[in-house]
């Protein structure tokens, strides 16, 4: 049976459990699911809260996440 691929979304931080390992997400819709930053994983620059992040869910526990990137806010992008 071939694996499922993991269900990506789009979600702001609203609470730091551990610095720089667990946070809280809270999706576009109102859902809120733990995050974890993986060792290896992308380490956020400058404030953590209310930053956008993209996170993959598993397909078959949706009430945890792993951050797969930090989004850059516009206004913080010097050109």
């Amino acid at each position: 049976m071939p694996e499922r691929p993991p269900i990506r979304a789009t979600g702001r931080i609203t609470r730091i459990h551990e610095p720089a390992r667990l946070y809280e997400v809270e999706m576009e819709n109102g859902y809120r699911a733990y995050a974890i930053l993986e060792k290896k994983g992308p380490r956020p620059v400058g404030e953590e809260i209310d930053r956008q992040v993209l996170v993959d869910f598993s397909p078959f526990d949706m009430s945890r996440c792993r951050i797969v990137s930090w989004e850059v806010e516009e206004a913080s992008v010097t050109r």
